[in-house]
């Protein structure tokens, strides 16, 4: 019976989808735009205030060793440039500046730009 039992609590465990993890960030730098995607260019979809909490599930990164920066996850955006704005993922909500926003666990969950020289 506890064959049985095991099995079927293995099966639920796949079943269920993984939530992504995420960090509490906290607005500062007052009344910042949230973006429909990481840049500038995209629209304006809201505002948070200062001192609001957010949670934060991803952030995009520079490769300092590459003249293109680096991309996105499996979004394949790309960030152009060494001085290129780092942008952070709210999830189901947008993209904000990531120099406006602070919080412990604040780290680069994108992947390194691997095309670069020495690769």
């Amino acid at each position: 019976m506890r064959p049985i039992a095991l099995a079927i609590l293995i099966a639920l465990a796949a079943a269920i989808p993984a939530q992504a993890l995420t960090v509490t960030a906290r607005v500062s730098g007052g009344n910042i735009a949230v973006h429909d995607g990481p840049g500038f260019r995209y629209a304006i979809v809201g505002r948070l205030v200062d001192g609001m909490e957010i949670p934060i599930d991803q952030c995009t990164q520079n490769d300092s060793d590459s003249p293109y920066g680096s991309w996105i996850g499996d979004a394949g955006y790309s960030l152009r440039g060494d001085g290129a704005t780092q942008w952070c993922r709210i999830p189901g909500q947008g993209w904000v500046d990531r120099s406006y926003i602070v919080g412990r666990g604040l780290v680069n969950v994108t992947p390194p730009d691997f095309a670069g020289p020495g690769w």
